[in-house]
């Protein structure tokens, strides 16, 4: 077994182990080809060179293109092949964001993507020879040539001549393709040893393994390739539409550069505005002083950065009038809507926020009336402009905080007609910044896929999973506290465990896969697959047009029915896509790299079909391994039927029995699953107890049931874990009971515990003529509260767990007024954490302490952190402020602030500290037990607090799972996390830990029930 306080002892280990293994493997940007150069891509050069978008291409040296049709053609099969490029970039990108790397990777520059650099070669080869055939050139050479060289080819001497250097380039072309190759093997061979290494095997380097092996790393490339390929043709079609209608700003990577200078803008203009604020300078300031200085900002930014970046001229005596008209018509609407709120509902309802051509349409009302003098209107496009240009700057070298700065809007002049006119242009360096934006952003949405070999093991924050695709270790969100504190943390002990949860192979479930994909081709509409049919809208009654309440309650109903039929349409593409992987995968071993939340908690990469989703998806996966099922697992896979069928209350006895009373039934469902009784449709989970009646109908039905191999995942679920983490860290005797921490005959259910104190309170309301208590007599069951149950260690608040009942009422008050289920519930809700706080008091008194610790460090200006037994740096990462938007007659903008220099949100921090923290030790809990099923050979995975395994393994893993349960919660974990929180705010006065009951953690070896 892993023992927890030896990894706590030796917390500090470094990874220099793994250092020979990243050295391998990490993927950087290779400057390797002498002959790569950077051209700014066709979608991007339409915004003016504003975005810098580069893309490494392949051209014959000192040749141009034939013709315009040529350029284009070259030009479209370079944004085809630009993911290498975009990837180099991105991998660059990540490299440079961490603040502190000991792992040594300068070998492995050459490495970075070969295998594109050779595809690019093989299309310009196809390129110089299409060339000379358009030129009539009987040859197997090319080259490309600029329109202005294309005449002097036309004489037999110039053809000779290029021939004689086609057949030069082609030759060197050919050489660099054949060094290419060599490297590339070499690299992937370095590859599969050294993970044979850290895995203890070894193969023939001439063995069908090892070339098998080395098939599967060029198809995850490629793999990888092609989901970054379309997340980037995705992206630059947005790009291209929104800059069609003139909205580049829109987009994010133009936005966050336009927003660094919102503060310096803003502070800057209200300094000036306070020194004119008694002056006399007449209308114009009136107005400047009449609009929100946020929002003029925001539109002066908007216009002076969105204009200079087209392709357009953007004269200055333009830009000062559109720019003073703009400001005018906020507060023209401004005083509108304090002088006559309804008219100007009525105005921005009908044309809303989209355009400058429809907020032109207002300028033709008496809504907006321009003043009669254009002066006023210049003076105040000129203020604004001319302090845009004062105060936006940019360095003068990128990359270096301490360069000196420049203006990043300046004036220029070009003559027009014979005359000076002076128009405003942006610095280069803006440009730059947002095409390095751009570069990161289109790949950020890849639709990743699920890997056909071994993921990378983590080996640092930014080095592990995908073979190229560069990913955090942690989804940070955008925090820097958190991703800075993981750059300095000792991660060995994570970084195993994800390792570990990577390395588990699956396959996908053909048998599940084609019964599925049968239901969808008849129209769905079985479990959780959606129906093909949208809902029908209601029929317009008759008295729509007199009957106000009539035509309310159509309204209201039809749009209910649009709103479920859009829902539809999401999860019909949702189930296409996930079939779509499922089919591509379907003879393939495939694996799932993981990373964290900010609390620790484990999901797998790969977002659309993996073991984290709904019923369908986890029923079309299964171990890659196969092992025997011995009479031990085939007991097990006859409980874990029952428990999918939801009879999951009852002792395990009971549980085989009811699999064994209904055989007939599950031969049928798995014989006859579309065509027969379908009794598997009762099931609450419908498609994982088909798979499972599939696998022991077969097993049955083979010579040796206990022989059989099988694949099948066996689960092993918690009993309200976070309540069983509540009751171990405060020795809570009774609230362990009550989840299944102390041995008992048959498991204990608390939500069955819940709901029978509620109802029993509901009884004694109704016989004191309580008539909300006497319409809920007999209503409340377990299923009715076992959301709120459920969350309610994990911080629900009242609203949240109003709404979770309420939605287990519409089912039972088909016909009752949302006025009498709104009710119903908040009543339910408030007798509901009144039997919580009777039943778990250990828990409730833990949940208390660690709130006032979380409340006194938020006040004292700090996030909360803490410190996971496994070495898990936590930052809370909730602010104020963070978020804001501001609103103008033009557009709606979202201004994100720096998370380290805002406030800290007192109550989110408070209220959110008690959940974050017991998900830490769940989490905690999972990779103890992943990183010792691991050493003992067992096939693991998981879905939080739902431990896999194989069926004739569930046995060992149970062991584990308590052991490392009961090792856990044997450290001080509260008395750490005190000592902690004073070395962290010593100036704090924390409270005393709450005292711990007599909870003997060593009676959780003899629960059968704690997981179950």
């Amino acid at each position: 077994m892993l023992r927890l306080g030896n990894i706590i002892q030796s917390n500090r280990a470094t990874t220099h182990q793994l250092k020979s293994l990243a050295t391998t493997h990490l993927f950087k940007t290779s400057q390797s080809s002498s002959n790569s150069s950077s051209n700014n891509n066709s979608i991007y050069s339409r915004i003016g060179n504003s975005h810098g978008i580069s893309t490494t291409t392949t051209t014959a040296p000192n040749t141009k293109l034939t013709n315009k049709k040529n350029q284009d053609e070259y030009v479209q099969d370079n944004t085809q092949h630009s993911a290498s490029a975009t990837l180099k970039g991105f991998a660059e990108y990540n490299r440079k964001k961490a603040i502190k790397d000991n792992i040594d990777v300068e070998d492995n520059e050459k490495l970075s993507f070969s295998i594109d650099r050779l595809a690019e070669l093989e299309l310009e080869v196809e390129r110089l020879q299409q060339s000379i055939l358009l030129n009539g050139m009987n040859t197997n050479s090319d080259i490309t040539f600029n329109e202005m060289q294309q005449q002097e080819f036309t004489d037999s001497d110039s053809k000779s001549n290029l021939m004689e250097a086609s057949q030069e380039y082609i030759k060197s072309i050919e050489k660099e393709k054949q060094k290419i190759l060599e490297y590339e093997e070499l690299m992937f061979e370095q590859l599969f040893e050294s993970k044979n290494i850290v895995e203890n095997v070894s193969f023939d380097r001439d063995s069908e393994e090892f070339k098998k092996q080395m098939e599967l790393q060029r198809l995850q490339t490629k793999l990888e390739v092609e989901s970054v390929e379309i997340a980037i043709k995705k992206y630059r079609d947005l790009v291209d539409s929104t800059t069609k209608i003139s909205k580049a700003t829109g987009l994010s990577p133009v936005r966050d550069v336009m927003l660094q200078w919102n503060t310096a803008l803003l502070e800057g203009l209200q300094t000036e505005l306070a020194a004119l604020k008694n002056s006399t300078f007449g209308k114009w300031l009136d107005i400047a002083l009449g609009v929100p200085l946020a929002k003029s900002v925001i539109i002066s930014l908007n216009y002076v950065l969105g204009s200079t970046i087209q392709e357009k001229s953007n004269f200055t005596t333009t830009a000062r009038e559109t720019l003073g008209v703009l400001i005018f018509a906020e507060y023209r609407a401004a005083l509108l809507k304090k002088t006559d709120s309804n008219r100007y509902k009525y105005v921005m309802k009908d044309q809303g926020h989209t355009s400058y051509k429809r907020l032109s349409e207002l300028f033709k009302t008496d809504i907006i009336t321009l003043p009669d003098s254009k002066e006023t209107i210049m003076q105040l496009g000129t203020f604004f402009l001319d302090a845009t240009l004062k105060y936006c700057l940019v360095h003068k070298t990128l990359g270096e905080e301490f360069s000196s700065v420049e203006p990043a809007f300046y004036t220029d002049y070009k003559f027009h007609s014979g005359k000076r006119i002076s128009r405003i242009r942006c610095h280069a360096n803006v440009l730059t910044l947002i095409g390095q934006g751009h570069s990161i952003r289109e790949v950020f949405n890849a639709r990743l896929l699920p890997m056909v070999i071994k993921p990378l093991p983590w080996v640092n924050p930014t080095m592990g999973g995908y073979l190229h695709y560069k990913t955090l270790v942690m989804r940070t969100n955008g925090s820097m506290m958190q991703l800075s504190s993981l750059m300095d943390a000792d991660l060995t002990h994570i970084f195993k465990g994800l390792n570990a949860l990577g390395e588990t192979p699956w396959v996908i479930n053909d048998k599940l896969f084609n019964i599925i994909k049968e239901t969808w081709i008849r129209g769905g509409g079985i479990g959780d697959i959606p129906s093909k049919k949208d809902i029908e809208r209601p029929e317009m009654p008759q008295d729509y047009e007199t009957n106000i309440e009539s035509r309310k309650s159509f309204i209201k109903a039809d749009q209910k029915v649009k709103a479920l039929n859009s829902d539809l349409h999401s999860l019909r593409c949702d189930i296409m896509y996930k079939l779509d992987v499922a089919e591509r995968f379907i003879n393939n071993t495939i694996y799932f790299p993981h990373n964290l939340d900010f609390r620790g908690r484990s999901y797998p990469i790969p977002p659309h079909l993996n073991h984290l989703g709904s019923d369908f998806c986890r029923s079309l996966l299964k171990f890659e391994e196969s092992k025997p099922l011995t009479k031990v697992g085939l007991n097990w896979l006859k409980i874990h039927l029952a428990n999918l069928y939801g009879v999951d209350k009852i002792p395990f006895e009971d549980r085989i029995a009811f699999t064994e009373n209904h055989l007939q039934d599950i031969f049928d469902s798995a014989d006859n699953p579309l065509d027969g009784k379908r009794w598997w449709l009762q099931a609450d989970k419908p498609w994982q107890l088909l798979a499972a009646s599939i696998e022991l109908t077969e097993a049955l039905r083979s010579p040796n049931p206990e022989e059989y191999s099988s694949n099948l995942p066996i689960h092993q679920d918690g009993t309200c874990n976070g309540l069983q983490h509540y009751a171990a860290l405060g020795g809570d005797e009774l609230g362990a009971i009550k989840v299944n921490l102390m041995p008992s005959d048959r498991p204990q259910d608390v939500y069955t515990g819940v709901s029978s104190l509620v109802a029993q309170n509901i009884i004694e309301e109704a016989e004191k003529g309580d008539e909300t208590a006497q319409k809920l007599v007999g209503i409340v069951d377990r299923k009715v509260v076992k959301q709120t149950v459920m969350t309610s260690v994990y911080g629900v608040t009242y609203i949240g767990a109003r709404s979770q009942i309420e939605d287990q009422l519409q089912s039972k008050f088909t016909d009752a007024e949302e006025e009498d289920i709104f009710r119903y519930s908040a009543y339910i809700t408030k007798l509901t954490f009144g039997s919580l706080d009777k039943m778990f008091l250990g828990a409730r008194s833990i949940m208390s302490w660690l709130t006032k610790c979380a409340s006194l460090i938020a006040k004292s200006g700090h996030c909360v952190s803490w410190t996971t037994p496994l070495g898990l740096p936590v930052v809370q990462p909730y602010r104020k402020g963070g978020r804001y938007n501001i609103k103008t007659l033009d557009c709606d903008f979202i201004v994100v602030g720096k998370d380290v220099k805002l406030p800290v949100d007192t109550n989110r921090q408070r209220s959110a500290f008690p959940p974050n923290y017991i998900h830490s030790l769940d989490s905690t809990h999972m990779f103890l037990t992943a990183l010792a099923c691991k050493e003992k050979k067992i096939t693991y995975s998981s879905v939080h607090d739902s431990y896999w395994t194989h069926a004739c393994t569930v046995d060992q893993m149970n062991d584990i799972l308590r052991e490392e349960f009961i090792e856990l919660h044997k450290q001080p974990l509260l008395q750490h996390l005190l000592d902690w929180f004073k070395l962290k705010h010593p100036t704090i006065n924390f409270p005393p830990i709450p005292q711990r009951g007599d909870l003997n953690l060593d009676k959780i070896r003899e629960s059968k029930y704690f997981f179950h």
